[in-house]
């Protein structure tokens, strides 16, 4: 049984089905070291099933923080690297850590094999930024990375393709199975009764209410859609400090009823009845895990082209098949998109196309084959 230390920056709860998947692989002793958020992350409750039987692998360090946003250091690490011999490393950190590079560097030293899972090179890296990155990035045996395209900035850049696995990112895949069947059979107006008309197009955005987000662009296209009469519905779904503006500029929406805000929703069964029954779901600015989640459920993504900007989970969007793109910060090609997609939509074929990168990748079944083949010395499969 190989013994592996990962060292996680928190336990955000997103990630309770993969590492219930790995903590449970029989073949490994694998322990998980973590703090606390200081922005806002939901954690894992590891009270809910699946983790009693492991509690003793589950380690909490000490983190410290600058502006709440990046992580500085991380106690215990450092000391856990230096103590019995184990036999990989797994570091989810980025290069702004020096506890970080002073634990994988002793790991390298002692001949414990160190593997990041990380963001990698976004593209957009220069100067003494990029050669940082590439030296940090170097401490690691292998690199585990959210998507394709970072992988060939790494080989562009003098990494060897056999180091570098792409194990993209996952929610609860087998609860929104489950969900999925359980939800067939709903209705519009049983979804969206606060709706004037609940039988149009409903496009969706669920996530933080953040300037990042760039909603105001998604409000003025739909206004400008509904300008003459109402031809789609729209639901904001999330909390955050944009909230007061949107409604302000939503108001004409609010008050015709085709403009609607939930406020935060954490109840997983709810989402899914937002999600199933909308026809697309909009994230003007980047599309992170919104985009895994809708795709979840079924329904499609648009968000915008310039991938240098973006979340590594834009790669799950297909132009023209499960979603598409619209130029960067242009409310007219935006409003053009949604009009001409909900217009000219197999709502059927779509939620399949949907469902179709979900089942292949976006999956912790499918994480755990990544990890399988890295530990085990296997070509990376992508």
């Amino acid at each position: 049984m190989i013994t592996i230390k990962f060292f996680a920056d928190i336990a955000p709860h997103y990630r309770r089905p993969i590492w219930n998947v790995l903590l449970n692989n029989p073949d490994w002793d694998m322990h998980f070291f973590f703090g606390d958020s200081e922005n806002g992350v939901a954690a894992i409750d590891f009270e809910k099933e699946g983790f009693s039987s492991n509690k003793h692998r589950l380690h909490k360090v000490k983190n410290y923080w600058w502006k709440k946003e990046t992580l500085l250091w991380q106690t215990k690490v450092i000391r856990e690297c230096c103590g019995t011999k184990f036999d990989y490393a797994i570091f989810t950190s980025e290069m702004s850590r020096p506890s970080t590079w002073i634990a994988a560097s002793i790991c390298r030293l002692r001949g414990i094999k160190v593997f990041f899972w990380a963001h990698g090179l976004y593209g957009r890296e220069k100067g003494l930024k990029l050669k940082l990155k590439k030296i940090f990035f170097r401490l690691g045996n292998k690199i585990l990375l959210y998507e394709r395209r970072s992988k060939k900035f790494h080989i562009r850049h003098g990494f060897k393709p056999d180091n570098l696995y792409v194990v993209f990112n996952s929610l609860d895949y087998d609860a929104h199975k489950l969900l999925n069947q359980k939800l067939q059979g709903l209705e519009k107006s049983e979804v969206f009764p606060f709706f004037n008309d609940p039988s149009l197009p409903v496009v969706i955005f669920i996530g933080r209410l953040t300037k990042v987000k760039k909603l105001d662009m998604l409000l003025l296209a739909v206004n400008q859609i509904n300008d003459k009469v109402p031809e789609v519905n729209l639901v904001v779904m999330g909390e955050g400090p944009e909230r007061e503006k949107l409604e302000e500029m939503g108001k004409i929406g609010l008050e015709n009823k085709w403009l609607h805000f939930t406020g935060a929703c954490y109840d997983e069964e709810v989402i899914g009845k937002f999600l199933s029954m909308s026809d697309l779901c909009v994230s003007p600015g980047n599309v992170g895990l919104t985009g895994i989640h809708s795709l979840s459920f079924g329904t499609p993504v648009g968000t915008h082209d310039n991938m240098v900007n973006q979340m590594p989970e834009a790669e799950a969007v297909e132009d023209g098949y499960n979603g598409f793109f619209f130029k960067e910060n242009d409310v007219n090609d935006l409003r053009d998109k949604i009009k001409d997609w909900v217009n000219n939509m197999d709502r059927n074929l779509l939620r399949e196309r949907s469902y179709e990168i979900i089942d292949k990748y976006y999956n912790p079944h499918y994480q755990l084959t990544v990890f399988k083949r890295a530990f085990s010395g296997e070509k990376p499969e992508l």
